[in-house]
Parts: C-alpha cells; sequence; structure tokens
C-alpha cells in the first residue's frame, strides 16, 4: 500500500474512537471500522519551500508563510517553509490528513514514516523564550524504500492547535499545581497516537530481512501445536512459516490464550501443562479476557479501564507467546524491534567503550548522528559574535601563527607579511618550509628577523623513519636540500616546482612540534598557508568565545565520514589543550603518523589522523567560517551569509595578496560573508535595479550543486527558472552560445566573463541582508 491522494473530506463516522473501542470487545478482530487513536482539526503543518509539489496540498506555487506565534521559531531555521490548515485522523489503518481549503487530503501508510519525533520549536525572541512543541514527520513518498528508483522523501512538521485552558465551573478554588500532573500538549498526544498505530502496522517481512531457516520461505515465528521443528525448552512450541497467518488455537484455550488463563496452560517455567479438565479441540467462544489491553512493561499491574489499577499480573514473556492481530488497536509493542532497539543501543554502549577512535564503524555512527542532529538543531543565529567576549583574546601574546610556505612559493611569504596592517595583532610568527633560510637571508616583520625552519628535514630524520632513507620522497627531498645548499637557485626552484608539493604533508606534524616547542605557553595555533590572508577581528571573535584549555581542532571541514579533516587553504585552528595531548602525551604514538606521511598526499588529512587515534574529532560547528576561496570567488550560501568569515585562500600572486591586505587589512569588527561585496567595493546586484548583468558571472565555477537547464532561450527564462527554486537558487548565469543556464545555491560577487548574462535571486538576497542587519544591530 502506498501513499495516496484524497479528493472527499474524512468523516468521523467512519471510525471507531478508541475509547468506545476500549470498553468492549469487538464482534470481530478482522472486520469493522479502524480504529481512531486521535483527531485535530485546523492543525498547522509546514513543509520546506523547497518541497513544494510532493504534497497534493502544497503545490509548487503555494506561497503561504507560517503564522503567529509559532513563526517565530524560524528565524533560526536553514530554510523558508510555507504553512497549510489540516485536519488529523491518526487511525489504526493510515494516516488521514485533509486540507479543507485545497479540497485534497493524503492518506499515509505508516510503513511510508520513516521518523516521527516531538519537535520542540523555540522563539527567537530573547525576551520570551516561548516553546511550540510540535512533530516532526519524515514521509517516503514510495513504497520501495531506499532502493527504490524513485525513492524521494518529505518532512512535514504538523503542530496540533492547544486547547485553551477552561476556568473551574463550580467556583470552587482550583488544585494546587503540584497536585495533578501537567496535561499532555496535543503534539505528544499526537505523537503517541502516531506510535501506537506504526506498532500496528510493522514494515512487511522482505526476504534477506531475517536469517533463512533450513527450507526455502522458512522463517522465526513461533507457533503453537503447527505442524514444524519443535522448539528446544519449550515443548509444544514449534517454528512455522512466513505466510502471516495466525497460529491455531491451543487446546482447551476457547481459541485465545490471555493474562487471565495463560496459568492453566504454562507453568511459571514456561512449560506446557495443558488446560487442566477441558477437552482438547477449538471451542466456537472467545476467552473471558479477549480485549483487554495490557501494559506493555513486565510484571505490571494490568487493568481493563479499572482506575484503581486492580486486575492480574503477567510476565511480559507470556505478553509476546499471545498473539495480537494488527487490527485489534491493543497498543503493544512490536518485540523484534524491542529487542533489536536494546541490542543496538548495547551494541552503540560497547562501540564507545571498546572501539579504537579511529574505527570506521564508529566514524561512521558518529558522522551520522551529526548529520542528524543538524536537521534537529538547525544553526542558531550568531548574534553572539557582537557580544562581550567569554575569554580575553591579545593575537599578539596568545596566538602563535604557523606560516607554511615552500622554496617554491618562498615570494609569497613578504607580500603575506605585507597584507599584515598597522593594525594587525598578529606578533609572533614560526614559518615553516622544505627549507632553511641562511643567516642574513631571513625575512623580516616589524624590524624582527623571521628565520625559516626546515620541517621536512625534521620529519625525514624522525626515527621511525631512519630505515626509509631510499623512500622515493626522501630522495626527493635530499635533491632539494642539495640544489639549495650548492646556491643552484636556478635547479632548486624547478625540483620544487617540480614535486615540492609531495614534500607539503612532511611539514604538518614536525611544523606542529616545532611550534609548540618554541612557543609551549601559547594558548592557540594558527596553521596557515602562505596564500591565505587572515580577517583578525573575525578570528579574534571566535576564540573570544571558546576555551584554550579544552581540546579544539577547528577548520573547514572536507572529506568522508572516514576521516572528516580541515582543509589546510583554509587555515587550521588548534587549542592549547589539543597541542599538548598530541605532541607531549602522545608523542610516542606519532611514530606510524611519521611513517604514513612518506604516503601520504594532503598533510591536514594526515594532522587529522594523528588527531583522530587519540580521540581529538573536528569540530564542525564553525566549519562555515572558514573559506577556501579569494574574495571575488567566495560562494556566500544562505546558511553562512550572517556569519564571519575568518579566511581568503588561492591568493597565489604577491599582487592579489596585497590587494586583499589593502582591502580587508584595516577591519576593525567581525566581516561577515555578506560583507565581502562592499568591502571589494562591489554593490550588491540587490540594492539596484538591475536584474541582470551583461559580460558577468555570479555563479562561478560549476560542480556537483549547481543545476544546468538545457535550452534555455532566453535570460529572462534562465532568471524564472531561478525564481522558481527559490529555496535552492541564489543566482544565476546564461550562456547565449550554447543555450545553457547554470543556477546555484550560492553567489560569488564575481568578475567578467564575456558573452555572459548573469544575476541573483533579488527577493531572496535582499531578505537575507535584511536578517543580517537585525542580527548586527539587535
Amino acid at each position: 500500500m502506498s501513499l495516496s491522494t484524497v479528493r472527499s473530506p474524512f468523516a468521523l463516522g467512519d471510525y471507531t474512537p478508541i475509547a468506545d473501542h476500549q470498553e468492549q470487545t469487538p464482534a470481530s478482530f478482522y472486520d469493522g471500522k479502524p480504529v481512531l487513536y486521535y483527531h485535530a482539526t485546523a492543525a498547522k503543518a509546514w513543509i520546506p519551500a523547497s518541497q513544494r509539489g510532493k504534497l497534493p496540498f502544497f503545490p509548487t506555487d503555494f506561497t503561504s508563510a507560517p503564522t503567529v506565534p509559532e513563526s517565530s521559531a524560524l528565524d533560526a531555521m536553514r530554510e523558508e517553509h510555507v504553512e497549510q490548515k489540516v485536519d488529523l485522523f491518526v487511525n489504526s489503518q493510515n494516516l488521514g490528513i485533509f486540507c479543507p481549503s485545497a479540497e485534497c487530503g493524503v492518506s499515509i501508510p505508516y510503513q511510508q514514516i520513516s521518523i516521527h519525533a516531538i519537535k520542540t520549536l523555540r522563539s527567537n525572541n530573547t525576551n520570551n523564550q516561548t516553546t511550540y512543541p510540535s512533530v516532526y514527520l519524515q514521509i517516503e513518498l514510495s513504497s520501495g524504500g531506499a532502493e527504490d528508483d524513485d525513492f524521494d522523501t518529505v518532512e512535514l512538521t504538523l503542530i496540533p492547535q492547544q486547547p485553551q485552558p477552561s476556568a473551574s465551573a463550580s467556583g470552587e478554588p482550583e488544585l494546587e499545581s503540584a497536585v495533578l500532573p501537567a496535561p499532555k500538549s496535543e503534539a505528544t498526544k499526537l505523537f503517541e497516537a502516531i506510535s501506537e498505530c506504526s506498532n500496528l502496522n510493522p514494515d512487511a517481512v522482505q526476504d534477506g530481512d531475517e536469517h533463512d531457516g533450513d527450507g526455502e520461505g522458512e522463517g522465526a515465528q513461533i507457533i503453537f501445536e503447527g505442524s514444524g521443528e519443535a522448539i528446544e525448552g519449550l515443548p509444544g512450541v514449534f517454528a512455522g512459516s512466513r505466510d502471516g497467518g495466525l497460529p491455531p488455537a491451543l487446546p482447551g484455550s476457547s481459541g485465545w490464550i490471555t493474562a487471565e488463563n495463560v496459568h492453566e496452560f504454562f507453568d511459571v517455567e514456561g512449560n506446557w501443562i495443558g488446560g487442566e479438565g477441558e477437552e482438547e479441540g477449538i471451542s466456537g467462544e472467545l476467552g473471558d479476557g479477549a480485549g483487554t489491553v495490557h501494559p506493555r512493561g513486565e510484571d505490571e499491574e494490568m487493568t481493563n479501564g479499572d482506575a484503581a489499577g486492580t486486575g492480574h499480573t503477567s510476565s511480559g514473556w507470556l505478553n509476546r507467546l499471545v498473539p495480537v492481530p494488527h487490527s485489534m488497536g491493543v497498543s503493544c509493542p512490536r518485540p523484534r524491534l524491542r529487542t533489536l532497539a536494546c541490542l543496538a543501543l548495547a551494541s552503540f554502549v560497547f562501540m564507545l567503550l571498546e572501539l579504537p577512535y579511529d574505527n570506521v564503524l564508529r566514524l561512521a555512527i558518529r558522522f551520522n548522528l551529526q548529520k542528524f542532529i543538524a536537521v534537529w538543531m538547525p544553526r542558531a543565529d550568531e548574534r553572539w559574535v557582537y557580544t562581550q567576549p567569554e575569554f580575553q583574546v591579545d593575537l599578539g601574546h596568545d596566538l602563535l601563527v604557523i606560516l607554511k610556505t615552500g622554496y617554491g612559493t618562498k615570494e609569497r611569504v613578504p607580500a603575506w607579511l605585507d597584507s599584515l596592517s598597522e593594525a594587525s595583532e598578529f606578533r609572533d610568527i614560526n614559518i615553516i618550509a622544505d627549507y632553511a633560510s641562511r643567516p642574513g637571508a631571513h625575512f623580516r616583520y616589524r624590524g624582527e628577523e623571521m628565520p625559516v625552519n626546515d620541517m621536512v628535514r625534521w620529519s625525514v630524520s624522525h626515527p621511525s623513519l631512519f630505515n626509509y632513507n631510499s623512500h622515493p620522497k626522501v630522495q626527493k627531498y635530499r635533491q632539494l636540500a642539495s640544489a639549495v645548499a650548492s646556491g643552484d637557485e636556478e635547479s632548486a626552484l624547478q625540483l620544487s616546482k617540480s614535486f615540492g608539493w609531495e614534500l607539503d604533508a612532511l611539514k604538518f606534524l614536525s611544523g606542529l612540534y616545532c611550534g609548540y616547542s618554541r612557543f609551549p605557553n601559547k594558548k592557540w595555533y594558527l596553521l596557515v598557508d602562505d596564500d591565505t590572508f587572515i580577517i583578525q577581528p573575525s578570528l579574534k571573535s571566535l576564540l573570544g568565545h571558546l576555551k584554550p584549555d579544552d581540546q579544539h581542532y577547528l577548520g573547514n571541514a572536507i572529506g568522508s565520514f572516514r576521516t572528516r579533516f580541515a582543509h589546510g587553504g583554509s587555515a587550521i585552528i588548534v587549542s592549547r589543550a589539543a597541542m599538548h595531548y598530541l605532541v607531549v602525551e602522545h608523542a610516542k604514538d606519532l611514530s606510524s603518523e611519521y611513517l604514513n606521511s612518506l604516503d601520504e598526499t594532503w598533510g591536514d588529512r594526515l594532522l587529522a589522523r594523528a588527531f583522530l587515534k587519540i580521540g581529538v574529532y573536528l569540530d564542525e560547528t564553525y566549519s562555515h567560517w572558514f573559506n577556501g576561496e579569494p574574495p571575488l570567488l567566495s560562494r556566500i550560501r544562505a546558511d553562512r551569509i550572517c556569519s564571519p568569515v575568518i579566511s581568503f585562500h588561492g591568493l597565489s600572486s604577491p599582487s592579489k595578496m596585497r590587494q586583499v591586505g589593502a582591502q580587508f587589512g584595516n577591519v576593525t569588527r567581525p566581516v561577515l560573508w555578506l560583507d565581502i561585496w562592499d568591502i571589494s567595493g562591489s554593490e550588491p546586484p540587490w540594492r539596484g535595479s538591475r536584474s541582470a548583468r551583461s559580460n558577468w558571472d555570479y555563479v562561478g565555477r560549476l560542480d556537483e550543486f549547481t543545476h544546468t537547464l538545457r535550452k534555455v532561450a532566453t535570460a529572462d527564462k534562465c532568471l524564472r527558472e531561478c525564481d522558481s527554486r527559490a529555496r535552492t537558487c541564489l543566482a544565476w548565469t546564461w550562456e547565449p552560445e550554447t543555450q545553457n543556464c547554470h543556477i546555484s545555491p550560492w553567489m560569488i560577487v564575481g568578475e567578467e566573463a564575456m558573452g555572459k548574462m548573469s544575476g541573483v535571486n533579488i527577493p531572496r538576497a535582499r531578505y537575507l541582508e535584511a536578517k543580517c542587519m537585525l542580527n548586527r544591530h539587535s
């Protein structure tokens, strides 16, 4: 059964209320009306605007924004949402949702609800932190699951109306709030109803879901008095097939075994004793306990509508032996899922305690858990950037800059030092490379000599590499070192440009060790490339809210779940505690990583692996602060446009580095991604009247995140394509020659591109700018 569209409203008369169902024994457990567990009218339903068209009552052109008061919680969410008012019918067969204004709805099988949970929406009003409970659903739009070619999902948030508290009718004073428990919210009731009905509709058993038996199609269902292999330790219990049929009745059970008569057939050890004083056979009558609702837990008191809690007791394993048809509507958990959940939890705890920090399974679970948390806890606004920092930071006193260069790129170093304005707080700079500068040829900064330290030589001299002198990377380094020592500048430059990048990985661990050895009292260590510019007010703002005595490893996160590492070109920040833990407490453990550096291409990935082995993971909370592009090509996305940016990368020519230093070196406050437009000297296009610019490109380099539309006849049509994808398009570029329309989820300041037409999503850009201004001035 798949999700289906309905055009007629659901009627209450089509269902049996759960209260009526529980008060009587139904005439049949297989026929009759579905049981209605929860009903609500005029509930709010939200979906992301980018998912419009996936549900019939949210057409693609629907624009109704969420309403107050819950909409106040949306400022912190990642994308815009739209809202409809719907009626909810949570019943034992499916979840019914009908929208009166759209005159349509959906009937959703519970098997297609892959996630349902209570989600608390928090108001962004600092003076009134009100919370609004809601129910989040992730719905699979096809019944084939993730392996289906057409697999797609939609995220639906439901907010039932909370009834207004009524005054006491009798005029008597109400009881103290401590006497009566707080009533459940409507969202909690809705969630519990969906949970109950999901338990009544388990996923169908697919081939391969369970271990196969000896025969084809044999399963693990337990039946009574059926033909099949006996289960050891349970006389009279056999393993049957997966045909979904109910087991035959046991002799003398009147067709059913219940908590009230189970003692007549099993002893306390679970052995079959048969019904005393009764003949074998099947009676046509139901047992006395049929229809009784039993609680889930083991050894709990059983009640059948008795508020006093009187009744018999029964152990949980006996409950699991009693077959319960799904149509009964009885609130019993699925035993297999409960067992699996317990096993999963135990396995997870075992993994945390026993598996190595860099174990693949551990990393996979951690990576997916972080993604799950990111969905449920959207990134909050960063107004704290403008608040008083928790920790006072003096970049000159508290920070060591480790500047990484090479013989083939050493001409960048003077430009890097020149880009530091008079307002720069950087004082202590440790330059590392694949060569050492000679006396009299050191770089100078503010009147002081800045010698270059040969960290590749230090690495290849490490005791763990004594037996690897013939390794190709070691041989290449020795060729370069020989050319430098002989003063053959031309050969040294040729060699460095040929394979200098291969030696880069040998600088990271030794470079950090050298920096910490020389400056062990620094609170923070900044590893930066010679073509990377650092915006110091943004850096200072971040460090002012972090504790250096905590283990922090920060940067622009890239890579797979196996090794999430900070991109070296975007700059890497390591706290005092993390540095000490790596190079002092685990110095001996680094031998294997020095050995790995001979075959590792990327030194930033090598550093991440070294941290992983000792349990220091990359903190991706501030990953969006770090940037791996130059200013004009920096991808300004909606999820970070109001966040500070710390770095620019790719400034390979000295002139570009000095230009960026002149533009950004004298700023006195954190620079937002939005500010790149103004500081670079370009007027943002959304502030003018032009919807498109000729011979320009606001999209930039194409990749897997851009979308290219073919045969788009005009620039105006390309613009409309972007507008129709408001949540996924921030900029567009049209190529007249090819009639290709490129749309991207980011925008760049851009540069000249002859023959192209380009523009930005002006309404959305204006909205994002207003949001940034509100954060900055609130």
